[in-house]
């Protein structure tokens, strides 16, 4: 694309802004990272509750989370069946927990891995309960950030009409001599560089108000030297 601009108008600056255009802009107007990550919230919550009631079943903490592979929602199984497997090879559980952690990549992930490390070290009661409040919590923040995300589905329309608008009158300016030529000088490249800097900007700006924020993770895996001085 950035090619085929270069070629017809002679213009780098253009053709570098529709280069970067076309990589940077698509991902900015789409909404579906946010509704995979919310999907796979509430997939966490159903995991978390069925786990409990499998533990509930004269299951140890490592035999339920093995046997949870075969009732794991579509959108976490990948990540449990690894947990799983980890785990029928007598991997470390606070460290299979804590890959399972890192591959959800999600503070609220982090939540129940953390909660279920605990429970690998105490081995007490209370586990059931534990991951039945945090499905509670987390189907709580699911709903929360679907009515979130169905208001900031309203500014990505706006990025839309104005990616939209700005591509029609880009078009329109371009196709006209008397308002293009001057374009063809140095110094006209030089304020096209200025103009697709203000424009994506703007654009960024508008994205960054779209965003839900997730908080930050505090669940990561221990170094390789920890690790291999760890006993299960």
């Amino acid at each position: 694309m950035a090619l085929a601009v270069l070629s017809l108008s002679g213009w780098p600056v253009a053709a570098l802004s529709i280069g970067a255009g076309v990589y940077a802009v698509p991902p900015m107007l789409s909404g579906r990272a946010p509704q995979r990550r919310i999907a796979r919230l509430e997939a966490l919550a159903q995991w978390s509750r069925r786990l409990a009631e499998m533990m509930g079943a004269s299951r140890g903490l490592e035999q339920a989370l093995a046997d949870s592979a075969r009732i794991a929602p579509e959108e976490i199984r990948a990540p449990v069946s690894v947990l799983a497997e980890r785990l029928n090879n007598h991997a470390n559980t606070e460290q299979a927990l804590r890959a399972f952690a890192d591959e959800l990549d999600d503070p609220i992930a982090d939540l129940i891995a953390c909660s279920l490390v605990l429970a690998s070290r105490r081995r007490g009661p209370g586990t059931r309960e534990a991951l039945r409040l945090l499905a509670d919590a987390v189907e709580h923040e699911v709903l929360v950030r679907r009515d979130v995300e169905a208001e900031r589905a309203g500014l990505r329309t706006t990025l839309i009409v104005i990616v939209g608008s700005v591509i029609a009158l880009s078009a329109l300016f371009a196709s006209s001599q008397t308002f293009a030529a001057p374009y063809g000088t140095a110094l006209g490249q030089t304020v096209l560089a200025a103009v697709a800097a203000l424009y994506g900007a703007g654009l960024w700006w508008m994205r960054k108000l779209s965003v839900l924020s997730t908080g930050a993770r505090f669940l990561r895996t221990r170094p390789a030297a920890v690790v291999e001085g760890t006993e299960r």
